[in-house]
């Protein structure tokens, strides 16, 4: 057998909506990074609910990334693709993301009574200049899956795929044990191990070739933890003192509330299912102005029915948290692809002068404390605050380094090392309000009033164009605090001036700084930053921009020569940079580093190679 020793690998598993693609991703990667790989996955999930089986809307799998090293990203090609039947692989070739020397095994199974089918996604495959290594599950395991109602394929895939690898089938078993374990019936737990054993035993015995990535020494394991982005920010919310999340089911947020259901009531804290998105943003309003810190979460639909009440939180001077993990849209879009499409609603989405701060997260450890910070931020100045996330980033695993808790029970209690991860110092100690009386409900000898309509400084309402004015020149100058307060951007590639700087903001960071390093590798003046805070933006970005030749946005959001994608949109407006589009791309799917490399050197007029 030939053994690969290689650094990084990337793996598809391509199966029917339904039949465990998804579930036996996370076991791997479990098993991976139990075993000191690294990993970093994104599932591929129908948007549709129980598609047709074989059928090309039915594709439902997982993009999985090995390596000896931190990863930040899914990488730019797959190296092996492994596929339940021919349309779920016809489907997928359709998004050209595999290396040009992949390999892709194929389960025959089906093709008795699909010959024409196959024999024309071979033929695709073979054109493409693929290698297809065609296989059937072993006769022992089909008469266990036929045994289990044709379920278990999963199973003796991933016995293929760890075999390939090179993984030792125990620390697999010990995983489907603890995935598993509670749930099935112990005759039916061992019946799934065989399968897992039969696939296993195939690929060692008729697959010629493995891969081989070194593990981390076992020390250096013990006090890593495996997360993704939306439990990360579950957590996050525990720890940042937050004893109210409200929210009305919507992908990709949902798994925040079903993950907080089952742990939040131990930490004091109650999860709110509303009816609607309006109740849901109407509840969490609601408890901030009675003192308890609360948190909505949404998407892209859901953040269009809150605006109003977003728009009532900053006239009243209530705070209030909102949490919007992206999608691919308008309207119901596409619910399970990635998208940064939501940044100019979150910005402007609400009517008047309405401010507010918006900063996102780039990876997985700041889904953790973004909640401390928006929680800060929220009560220092009495505006909405949002966290941008996408579903990328919240369905994304990472292997690292526990996590320091803080246990918030006072916003003011924020560590310095968390401000410092986003770039901004600690506010002033006084910031003015519209209205000088603050206090609780309740408060003896304090009373408040609360309304959207415009006050004077003693909250009783004014319609004069005075305080109207001054109204928003208050709460203007609350975002101007945190502007000042905003650090210099950190930069990917150690330039202070060259030919090209490329900027992305939240998810786009892991590929923009792999991105940069390959450039800088081969001689290019080429220069990255990825923007945490995208309003405000730091003072001293048009002084950055003025030192290179071009500046250009990654983003995944849509743009073309008449329409500016939104983040070059922005950072025009405000800088007066001419920000030209790099990639304003809405596929749905991530945009790789060497996807961005070769752009940045067709812009140089560099011979783009492989």
């Amino acid at each position: 057998m030939s053994v690969k020793k290689v650094s990084v690998s990337r793996f598809e598993l391509l199966m029917d909506a339904g039949l465990g693609a998804q579930k036996a991703g996370d076991i791997l990667i479990r098993a991976f990074a139990k075993s000191g790989r690294y990993v970093y996955i994104e599932p591929t999930i129908p948007s549709e609910i129980s598609p047709p089986l074989r059928s090309r809307p039915a594709l439902s799998g997982v993009i999985i990334r090995v390596a000896d090293f931190d990863l930040t990203n899914i990488g730019n090609s797959t190296d092996i693709m492994l596929a339940a039947h021919e349309i779920v692989l016809d489907r997928r070739l359709d998004d050209e993301e595999y290396h040009k020397n992949c390999r892709i095994f194929l389960d025959m199974g089906d093709q008795s009574s699909n010959e024409d089918s196959y024999e024309r996604v071979c033929k695709r495959v073979s054109e493409k200049g693929l290698s297809v290594y065609p296989f059937e599950i072993f006769p022992e395991a089909q008469t266990i899956i036929k045994s289990l109602g044709g379920k278990g394929k999963n199973m003796y895939y991933m016995g293929m795929l760890g075999s390939i690898y090179g993984m030792p089938e125990e620390p697999i078993i010990d995983e489907i044990k603890l995935t598993f374990g509670a749930k099935l019936k112990e005759e039916i737990l061992q019946r799934n191990i065989d399968i897992f054993h039969h696939g296993y035993r195939h690929a060692k015995e008729q697959v010629h070739f493995s891969y081989e990535i070194a593990a981390l020494p076992a020390a250096s394991t013990q006090e890593k933890i495996l997360i993704d982005g939306n439990s990360a920010l579950a957590l996050g919310i525990i720890d940042a003192g937050i004893k109210m999340v409200t929210g009305y089911p919507i992908t990709p947020a949902s798994s925040i509330l079903h993950t907080l259901a089952q742990v939040f009531p131990s930490y004091g804290g109650i999860v709110h299912q509303a009816e609607d998105e309006i109740a849901a943003i109407g509840a969490a309003v609601g408890s901030y102005y009675g003192g308890v810190p609360a948190i909505t979460c949404t998407s892209g639909p859901g953040l269009s029915l809150k605006q109003e009440f977003i728009g009532y939180a900053t006239a009243a001077e209530i705070p209030a948290i909102i949490i919007d993990v992206q999608r691919a849209g308008p309207s119901t879009g596409m619910p399970t692809k990635t998208e940064q499409s939501d940044l100019l609603a979150a910005l402007y989405g609400s009517h008047g002068d309405n401010a507010k701060v918006v900063f996102a997260v780039s990876d997985i450890v700041d889904c953790f404390y973004a909640p401390q910070l928006a929680r800060y931020l929220a009560e220092k100045l009495r505006l909405p605050v949002f966290i941008m996330s996408d579903f990328q980033t919240a369905n994304s695993y990472k292997v690292m380094d526990k996590l320091k808790i803080n246990q918030m029970e006072n916003s003011e209690d924020i560590q310095d090392f968390v401000l410092k991860r986003f770039g901004i110092e600690r506010l002033a100690g006084d910031i003015e309000m519209v209205r000088t009386e603050q206090a609780d409900p309740g408060t003896p000898e304090r009373m408040r009033r609360v309304t959207g309509l415009n006050t004077d400084d003693t909250g009783r309402v004014n319609y004069f164009a005075k305080a109207h004015q001054r109204s928003h020149e208050i709460r203007n100058e609350k975002i101007h605090c945190v502007r000042r307060a905003l650090q210099r951007p950190e930069m990917f590639g150690g330039l202070e001036e060259g030919d090209v700087l490329i900027v992305g903001w939240g998810s786009m960071r892991g590929s923009v700084e792999e991105a940069v390093r390959y450039c800088r590798k081969q001689g290019l003046a080429v220069e990255g930053i990825c923007l945490r805070f995208v309003y405000p933006l730091p003072l001293m970005l048009k002084e950055i921009f003025a030192r290179f030749k071009k500046v250009v946005t990654v983003e995944l959001a849509y743009g073309d020569k008449y329409k500016p994608p939104p983040l070059a949109m922005l950072l025009r407006s405000e800088t007066l940079v001419d920000v030209e589009p790099l990639i304003a791309r809405a596929t749905g799917r991530p945009i790789t580093p060497r996807t961005i490399e070769g752009k940045v050197k067709e812009l140089l007029g560099v011979t783009v190679g492989r």
